[in-house]
């Protein structure tokens, strides 16, 4: 028989604790909670009812107690941990299912409430769409739900998962873990009871949280992703603008001086994320799953960085010394400012610097390196 093991994150609690490790114990060979700096009878009655208890003096948060309650499994050594709220949203009747997953060679079991979303109300829906798509770019796994809290694991993924977030954004980090390392994920469906007191968080300050933790981990998992989507951005409200100002100077011989700063302004910041992106992917080899352009890029860019982005700088600023002399050649032979053609010379003459720019960078982080 598997040795089985169920983990409660617990935050005052005392309401549900006690029924919950009760019931959960009917499936499970021991329930660890952990007692998350809780001022009521949380751990007393945790205790009562056969539970492990961990207590941290102060609230650490979510992600604190999920690390605890992976600490205290390291020591155990089960077969399967399954962790589940201890707010009610989960019926310990289905840890069976979960359990079988993992069983049957599955590192991760993740519940999935998509079958069941009628049950929870629109603006939980709304959130839990939004932060399925921020992790989607940090897991290739197809998941429908990555924020339930009912989960399985064996023993290879207890053993191998690093968790560092405090908050709750680890239930997106435990997804793009178990996906860096190759760890084989699941879904399987489960049912969700949302009573109306049994959640202690407040939805919106839990949501924007969540995300903001997500876009850190995205920033410095997937760099060139994150700072190459918001460049492009940039880049291309930058050239709307732009397109606005060669209309005006086109139609009326006027420049606006505002819309011109505007252009350029958004198209060198976007410059410069794009570039920050690259400089940051070359410099973090290895530690996550690239897509197939950025290790085409490092692939080409890490032996010679400073001869491959050097090249491709030069080659820009070439092209920007051209347009440049056009500019100057019409205007001084008929007056007239070329806008469209100056604002190529001017994007193509940064592009070209700050290509160089990288590339002096990556040279020098090679040569410390070695």
């Amino acid at each position: 028989m598997p040795k089985i093991i169920a983990g409660m994150p617990a935050y005052n609690e005392g309401k549900y604790i006690g029924t919950l490790v009760l019931q959960t114990r009917q499936h499970v060979d021991e329930v660890i909670v952990v007692d998350d700096g809780s001022t009521d009878a949380t751990a007393e009655i945790a205790e009562l009812a056969g539970a492990r208890v961990i207590k941290h003096e102060t609230n650490l948060g979510y992600g604190a107690a999920i690390q605890s309650i992976f600490a205290e499994a390291k020591k155990l050594d089960p077969d399967v941990l399954v962790i589940l709220d201890a707010d009610a949203q989960h019926s310990p009747k289905e840890i069976p299912n979960l359990v079988k997953s993992v069983i049957d060679g599955y590192d991760c079991v993740i519940g999935s409430r998509h079958e069941h979303g009628e049950k929870i109300p629109l603006y939980r829906r709304v959130g839990q769409r939004v932060i399925l798509r921020s992790v989607k770019a940090l897991s290739a796994d197809k998941l429908t739900d990555s924020e339930c809290g009912f989960r399985a694991f064996s023993r290879k993924a207890v053993q191998t998962l690093d968790l560092r977030e405090t908050g709750m954004a680890v239930s997106a980090e435990t997804v793009a873990e178990a996906s860096q390392k190759n760890l084989k994920v699941i879904q399987v469906p489960v049912s969700v009871n949302y009573a109306k007191d049994s959640s202690t968080l407040h939805p919106v300050r839990h949501g924007l949280s969540v995300i903001t933790r997500i876009f850190a981990m995205i920033s410095d998992q997937r760099p060139l992703f994150f700072f190459g989507v918001v460049g492009l951005i940039s880049i291309i409200i930058g050239l709307v603008f732009g397109i606005r100002v060669i209309v005006l100077f086109t139609d009326y011989r006027v420049l606006p001086t505002g819309n011109t700063l505007v252009t350029v302004l958004l198209i060198v910041l976007g410059l410069m994320f794009v570039f920050t992106g690259f400089v940051l992917s070359a410099l973090q080899p290895g530690i996550h799953k690239r897509g197939l352009f950025s290790r085409i890029v490092t692939k080409i860019s890490e032996p010679h960085p400073l001869l491959y982005f050097g090249t491709i700088g030069l080659v820009l600023v070439i092209v920007g010394l051209v347009f440049g002399v056009r500019v100057f050649s019409l205007y001084a032979e008929n007056g007239v400012l070329p806008t469209g053609t100056a604002l190529v010379s001017v994007v193509f003459l940064i592009m070209g610097m700050f290509s160089i720019f990288a590339g002096l960078i990556l040279r020098g982080f090679a040569q410390w390196r070695k």
